[in-house]
């Protein structure tokens, strides 16, 4: 005989997934990219995927604290924020400007049997990545920098913080 709680949870299971049922990322990792633009995926990541059922990735454009990088998510974390915006009017000049810098970059990239991905040329050069590329959570996914500009923005915000320890405050947690 089932309990009635086992019964929901599993219902609530069955339902469309959202990127908010998935493992989050977690840390920051540096790794090197190779001359063909392959770079080996932290294996945190690759385990997070993997829990997302997700064979691969999205990498797109992104800013950050004014800083060009390339900005991750899981297939089915994607597929979740093109299903919301769907749902916005098509006629929005916010939403096509969405479209035409943020979507029309988005790029999916398979993991190979190295564990591996391959980041389009024309990504690693909207990013400044040359070398060493580095892998760093955010609350939605996860950035790809180079590394140089990573230990730039990390920097800036420790600086920030040591000026300012109530900084995070405004955040309102």
């Amino acid at each position: 005989m089932k309990k009635a709680g086992t019964e929901a949870t599993k219902d609530s299971q069955s339902e469309t997934p959202d990127s908010s049922a998935f493992s989050s990322f977690y840390g920051n990792f540096t790794h090197s990219i190779d001359e063909k633009g392959r770079v080996s995926l932290p294996a945190e990541f690759r385990r997070v995927l993997d829990e997302a059922g997700s064979p691969g990735l999205v990498l797109t454009n992104y800013i950050s604290e004014g800083a060009r990088c390339l900005e991750g998510f899981s297939i089915p974390a994607w597929l979740d924020f093109e299903r919301k915006l769907r749902t916005k009017s098509r006629f929005s000049s916010k939403l096509q400007k969405l479209e035409n810098f943020y979507l029309s970059r988005a790029c999916q990239c398979p993991i190979d049997g190295s564990g591996r991905i391959l980041i389009p040329s024309y990504l690693r050069a909207y990013a400044g990545i040359e070398r060493e590329v580095s892998f760093t959570a955010s609350i939605h996914g996860f950035r790809v920098w180079d590394r140089r500009v990573w230990e730039m923005v990390f920097n800036s915000a420790e600086q920030a913080l040591m000026e300012d320890p109530e900084i995070f405050a405004e955040v309102d947690l």
